[in-house]
């Protein structure tokens, strides 16, 4: 198979030379660019005279819009049998989109703008994951998901790096051209390293392939599953079939998911813009989320040294109430600091919080759900796991706003870290995976 510019380029899945991987070196710029993005779109809005509750109908309308538009993309990707096709045309679509939020000048352009933006990022998700699977043996797959993984965290490093610098150089102006050219980029290479495979993915149920759900998870939360029927999402919740241990940890688990993510999108939502607010530096702002980034990759490195021969149960308790109390004291921080102690403090928990504690909790809890699916509606067991997810990030967004507006940050974020604390609790009384 050749490549667009004529040079030769292994796509069968028998060569496993490095072809087989060389077009995932395209996903880079791309992720350059949509690494800060939120956080950007948080200060934008902030620029252009919005405020708390502005932040969170983007945030709101993005997380909204991408659920429906992973299904639309994956049901057009399957129907015409293109992966280079809809990977070029969403980073295409993405850059012009950039421009247009160069050009914005008003909160609701910004706000449909990002929306946007989350709309075509679905169109390049299923593709990517099939590309994995289709330009490779299955016995690869793992690998691959984390050499795309390995580009993913790359690629947004450089993005809060380069966000960092410019904003404490210059203004958001100047960092949405930077990543304008970077998303460009993307398409060029996109359109020199992917071709269309010549064969088709022996195509497997997501459930089946645990390693390769994982890292998707990682590499692209917005997954396409196919939606359960409803007698399957009628039976889990009655637990039909299942023995009473089940029966707790499906209840437990479910409840706990909601709670987690419902926090995360309590407080990450209105972070970017309280610390704003206190700070009144945009470049402050990127190198806290930057730091908590740099010290996760690490963590992720030595995931095995923390949890190797360790009850996983204890492990996501552990680690769950760090993030817990990390929360509680940054909002008690946003309450009573200022100057160089509210600095120290955001940066130092912040990390342990987003660092530490979510880079060990987020693979040992998928570890447990795993185990404990076993054979029983696996499909149906991650449809609804999916929908809890969505839900609470929703739901928590624009309770973010709200709380933010009628109170405080404080607030918000002691509120959103005592529910974790809660989880904690629960984590500990379920049975052992």
């Amino acid at each position: 198979m050749e490549t667009a510019s004529g040079t030769p380029m292994n796509s069968g899945p028998a060569s496993g030379g490095l072809g087989n991987i060389l077009w995932m070196y395209s996903t880079l710029p791309a992720n350059i660019a949509s690494g800060p993005l939120s956080t950007l779109i948080a200060l934008y809005i902030l620029k252009l005279g919005g405020g708390v509750l502005e932040v969170a109908y983007a945030i709101t309308l993005a997380s909204a819009i991408s659920i429906p538009s992973v299904f639309l993309w994956g049901f057009l990707t399957d129907l015409l049998n293109k992966r280079r096709f809809f990977v070029i045309l969403s980073y295409l679509l993405t850059t012009i989109l950039f421009f247009a939020l160069f050009l914005s000048n008003s909160v609701i352009e910004v706000i449909l703008i990002y929306a946007s933006i989350s709309f075509v990022s679905g169109a390049q998700a299923s593709s990517l994951n099939l590309l994995v699977m289709e330009t490779d043996t299955h016995d690869k797959w793992s690998k691959n998901f984390s050499f795309l993984q390995m580009i993913s965290a790359l690629g947004t490093t450089i993005g809060f790096v380069i966000a960092w610098i410019v904003t404490g150089l210059s203004d958001i102006g100047t960092l949405i051209l930077i990543l304008f050219g970077s998303s460009t980029l993307s398409v060029v290479l996109a359109a020199k390293l992917i071709s269309e495979p010549n064969i088709s993915a022996k195509r497997i149920r997501v459930s089946e392939g645990i390693h390769s759900f994982v890292h998707r998870l990682v590499v692209l939360p917005m997954l396409a599953i196919s939606i359960p029927h409803p007698e399957n999402i009628r039976n889990m919740f009655k637990f039909k079939g299942l023995e009473s241990v089940r029966k707790h940890f499906f209840f437990v688990f479910y409840t706990i998911s909601f709670i987690f993510f419902f926090s995360a999108a309590l407080f990450n939502t209105e972070y970017p813009v309280g610390l704003k607010y206190v700070s009144s530096s945009n470049s402050f702002v990127f190198f806290v989320i930057l730091f908590s980034m740099v010290l996760q990759t690490g963590m992720f490195y030595f995931y095995d040294t923390f949890t190797k021969e360790k009850n996983k149960n204890a492990v996501s308790a552990v680690f769950i109430e760090l993030r817990g109390a990390a929360y509680v004291i940054i909002g008690i921080v946003f309450t009573l600091f200022a100057g160089i102690y509210f600095d120290a403090f955001n940066i130092i928990f912040y990390a342990l919080a987003s660092g530490i504690a979510y880079a060990i909790y987020y693979p040992t809890s998928y570890s447990i759900f795993f185990n404990m699916i076993g054979g029983t509606n696996k499909g149906s067991a991650i449809g609804i796991y999916t929908a809890v997810i969505g839900l609470g990030s929703l739901l928590g967004a624009i309770s973010s706003g709200i709380i933010a507006i009628k109170y405080s940050f404080g607030i918000t974020f002691i509120a959103a870290g005592l529910l974790l604390l809660g989880c904690g609790y629960a984590f500990r009384s379920l049975p052992k995976a």
